[in-house]
């Protein structure tokens, strides 16, 4: 995207100015619009960010001078009139050029092994990233982000306006204003909620889930779990918690808790496992602990550490 020549511009320019019209009822439309492509949604928030940054910036003076309008009617009429000129001072701007200061800023936040990052992003929003994980985000999109490997927990800030999308692989994940962490499975992903509610889509299905709900997404479908939620970030703390959770996923989990490849002998793959696992301290301790934990045998097959079944005496 470089002018206002894309389609996908000119259709966010035109949406903007349809929405400023007090007369607009096409809401369905419109959603309809943004939830076409997650593309759509990008070009348009930006659009209505820098449209609402202008508004601001014209209404500033009458603010500072303590002027107000004696009836409710003129003050929605001078509202109404700041949106659209503003409306068409960004049509005008991006008209000529000035998408390109507006074009997206990518940031790569990468994790060495074991690391772990908290960032905070320009709308209030935290996120908490593990080690051994690639996690793109945009400066002028606080928005948005897409988790290419690894794992992150979010803290979002509220905005009924604009949902947070975090894209893994094919997933998306779509919020308002909560808490929930995100793991990059080579298959797919898994999402927790702590708090608040999120929605998770993949190829037109879609699940909704409440805090204590979890989920992993994989081409094949949705496969539901029941999370404590205060169990959610404790990986944070060195302490990974499962309740009937397959022993495939807790080796990805292993692998970004330990930084180092764990996988799993094919006869254990889909093997149950209900409990806490601390991942904190020496490798030695750690790996005896996991045997006990695990009920298997934890070997380092000099390419990362492999979990075996146990020898039959």
């Amino acid at each position: 995207m470089t002018d206002t020549s894309h389609p996908v511009e000119r259709a966010a320019l035109d949406w903007l100015v349809r929405v400023n019209d007090p007369a607009f009822d096409a809401w369905d439309d419109w959603q309809a619009w943004l939830d076409q492509d997650p593309l759509n949604a990008t070009v348009y928030w930006r659009l209505a960010t820098a449209e609402a940054e202008i508004v601001d910036a014209m209404a500033a003076p009458s603010r500072r001078s303590g002027l107000r309008p004696a009836r409710e009617a003129r003050r929605r009429s001078s509202r109404m009139w700041l949106t659209a000129a503003a409306a068409v001072l960004v049509a005008a701007l991006f008209g000529i050029g000035w998408y390109g200061l507006m074009r997206p800023q990518p940031w790569l936040v990468e994790t060495a092994p074991g690391e772990q990052r908290a960032l905070e992003l320009a709308d209030g929003t935290i996120v908490h990233v593990a080690g051994g994980t690639r996690l793109r985000l945009d400066r002028r999109d606080p928005r948005t982000a897409t988790l290419e490997s690894g794992r992150a927990l979010f803290e979002v800030a509220h905005d009924d306006r604009r949902p947070f999308v975090v894209e893994v692989g094919e997933v998306a994940v779509t919020d308002l204003g909560t808490v929930f962490d995100v793991t990059r499975l080579p298959d797919g992903a898994r999402v927790t909620v702590s708090e608040g509610v999120v929605r998770v889509d993949l190829k037109g299905r879609a699940a909704t889930l409440n805090a204590g709900d979890g989920v992993i997404a994989r081409e094949r479908g949705f496969e539901r779990r029941t999370v404590a939620p205060a169990a959610v970030d404790a990986w944070r703390d060195g302490r990974l918690a499962y309740d009937n959770e397959r022993m495939e996923v807790i080796a990805t989990d292993l692998s970004i808790a330990l930084g180092q490849p764990v996988s799993v002998a094919p006869e254990l793959t889909d093997r149950r496992i209900s409990g806490s696992l601390s991942v904190s301290g020496a490798p030695e301790s750690v790996r005896r602990r996991l045997e006990l934990s695990l009920d298997a045998k934890v070997t380092n097959n000099g390419a990362g550490w492999r979990i075996e079944p146990r020898a039959v005496p």
